[in-house]
């Protein structure tokens, strides 16, 4: 009991943007946010199905390109499509191979400044949570 108390009142301390993690709104670029490690991807998707994704820091800003990649997949239970991505200006763009259904899942693995983060996982259709 005295450890969960212990816990509970060092938590009060820790600031609330701690906890937020993208999801609920948009992102800078008016994207869907994932947290796959200790970086953001910030994933928009435009009417073509080609996807922008920015490699956001841990406040949400300073996207790179520099010593970074991005690999993207749509899946579903049945199929995939695979994304060529290249780098811009200050995100990556990503063109699929093919047309695929608005449901199931783009996978998106990517490295921000050689810091390599997990699989982030945008389900379709995209909306803020």
């Amino acid at each position: 009991m005295k450890k969960m108390i212990m816990t509970l009142a060092a938590s009060a301390f820790i600031p609330a943007a701690v906890f937020a993690h993208g999801g609920d709104k948009a992102g800078p670029h008016g994207g869907n946010v994932e947290m796959p490690g200790p970086f953001h991807t910030e994933l928009v998707m435009d009417e073509n199905q080609e996807v922008m994704v920015y490699l956001l820091d841990m406040n949400f800003a300073n996207p790179v390109i520099q010593d970074s990649s991005v690999a993207v997949q749509w899946r579903n239970k049945k199929d995939s499509v695979s994304f060529k991505c290249a780098p811009m200006h200050n995100h990556f763009h990503c063109i699929p191979e093919k047309k695929f259904p608005l449901t199931g899942e783009l996978a998106v693995h990517a490295t921000r400044a050689k810091a390599k983060g997990n699989e982030a996982v945008y389900k379709l259709p995209l909306r803020f949570r």
